[in-house]
């Protein structure tokens, strides 16, 4: 393209490190939006990144671990200031209480929940807990894992047991956590150290019960005798309030899902033209925004797209258009895409995120992760990233804390380093953004849950809170 002499001066600016404010958000104005004044500013942050590169090796041809302070630093600053970032925080609940024991909430994918959210006041004495849609992770004090499909319904009644009221529920039953029992509307289940599946839906008089590995005890409601017992790829049909026995079916092991799906998903860029797709039947769950969040972890260029769509048995449900790329921190812009499915425009089918390369070299390359995520609840406070976390980055292992007065420090293999010296750090709309004195360079973290902080702008894996 032939750039305006405004745009080149500002991205001049830019990468010299002396634009100011004002020009900074002329040329966030100029760029967004305009795809050919996007290109520009990449094919020149990327020739500054690759001298950047070259320059910071050792000797050794070892690359440095952290930035230094520097000219270079201007150029995370567009690359920060740009990204339009209304990623918001889903809150994961904490301890649920009931007489006799303790569960947590460890996991949730697309969870529309049916009244109150669970959280860390549900009252001594047990609640059930009911989901209108979504993927549902319970773990209890014992260590016995449930993953519940909704509509259902779940209260935790002690340790390691449980009232199932209806839905579908797979539970792994961990060594030394045997004896684990779920009792339903149709009858009782005892674990001896299995995995096992239950469906009930009493208004249909209905409860299924089948084991992918070990043994169960089942005893219906109707039957006074003795438990039945259940072994490996056995299923049975239990009879409700008719006195009738138990009936052996097939056992359809495709019906349950027995681990709660990853939320991130790898991406590999070659050049090709070709849309990139990703198969996320198992994230989409309900109607609703879902936030598609791109990330790089290696290779020498940034991708470039510009339209992200979701795609129902090929049928386009929801799409989002704009100039994205996906590099190094100088690299990275409007890396968030929002995709909302309407109300009643969701079903169960074959759900395909469909990305779209912007012009590119032949031979451009580089991989990272795509990230859906729900954005229909509450942002994060401070307070709810206070704390030490800790990640693994290429074998180091590295520790950030977060103060409540908004400094922060960071560590590697439990040595300090002066990369967060003058550094501070704030939340805004639900993102943790951390900020340098001497540069304009912001760092941004997306709290998943309550213990898990994801980077969204640097190739870092997940950090977790530690104590």
């Amino acid at each position: 393209m032939n750039p305006t002499n405004e745009l080149r001066k500002l991205v001049d600016a830019m990468l010299d490190g002396s634009i100011e404010t004002a020009e900074l958000a002329r040329l966030e104005q100029l760029i967004t939006g305009d795809e050919t004044a996007m290109d520009y500013y990449l094919a020149m942050a990327g020739q500054e990144g690759l001298m950047m590169r070259a320059l910071s090796a050792d000797s050794s041809g070892a690359k440095r671990s952290h930035p230094s302070r520097g000219w270079w630093m201007g150029a995370a600053a567009v690359a920060a200031a740009v990204v339009v970032a209304f990623v918001v925080w889903r809150p994961v609940a904490g301890p649920v209480e009931a007489d006799g024991g303790w569960a947590s909430v460890t996991d949730q994918v697309d969870v529309v929940w049916k009244g109150e959210p669970v959280g860390t006041d549900v009252d001594a004495g047990g609640r059930l807990i009911e989901i209108e849609s979504g993927l549902l992770e319970i773990t209890h004090a014992s260590g016995t894992r449930l993953l519940i499909e909704g509509p259902a319904g779940y209260e935790v009644t002690g340790e390691n047991a449980g009232r199932f009221v209806h839905g579908k529920l797979v539970a792994e039953v961990p060594p030394g956590a045997e004896g684990f029992t779920v009792d339903c509307p149709d009858g009782q289940v005892v674990d001896f150290g299995t995995e096992f599946a239950i469906e009930a839906d009493p208004s249909k008089g209905m409860m299924e019960v089948g084991v992918f590995r070990g043994e169960v005890k089942v005893r219906p409601s109707a039957d006074d005798g003795e438990p039945v017992p259940l072994y490996t790829g056995h299923a049975v049909r239990l009879p409700g309030k008719v006195e009738s026995p138990l009936r052996s079916i097939p056992f359809d092991q495709q019906r349950f899902v027995r681990r709660a799906p990853s939320r991130e998903l790898p991406w590999y860029f070659e050049g090709s033209s070709q849309p990139l797709e990703w198969d996320v039947s198992h994230l989409v769950w309900s109607s609703g925004e879902k936030l598609a969040v791109l990330k790089w972890m290696s290779g020498p260029d940034a991708l470039v797209l510009h339209r992200m769509e979701l795609l129902l048995d090929g049928e386009v449900v929801a799409r989002d258009e704009h100039p994205c790329s996906v590099g190094e921190l100088s690299s990275t812009l409007a890396n968030v895409y929002h995709l909302a499915i309407p109300d009643g425009g969701w079903r169960r089918g074959e759900w395909t995120l469909r990305a779209w390369p912007g012009e590119m070299r032949g031979d451009a390359r580089s991989e990272g992760i795509l990230m859906l995520e729900d954005a229909s609840v509450a942002e994060a406070s401070m307070g709810d990233f206070v704390g030490v976390w800790e990640y693994v980055h290429d074998g180091v292992v590295y520790r950030r804390t977060f103060r409540g007065d908004g400094t922060c420090l960071l560590q590697f293999d439990g040595k300090p380093t002066p990369y967060f010296e003058n550094a501070r750090w704030g939340v805004r709309e639900g993102i943790l953004e951390v900020r340098f004195d001497a540069s304009e360079t912001v760092e941004r973290h997306l709290l998943r849950d309550a213990d898990s902080l994801v980077f969204i702008n640097q190739p870092y894996r997940n950090a977790r809170r530690v104590e």
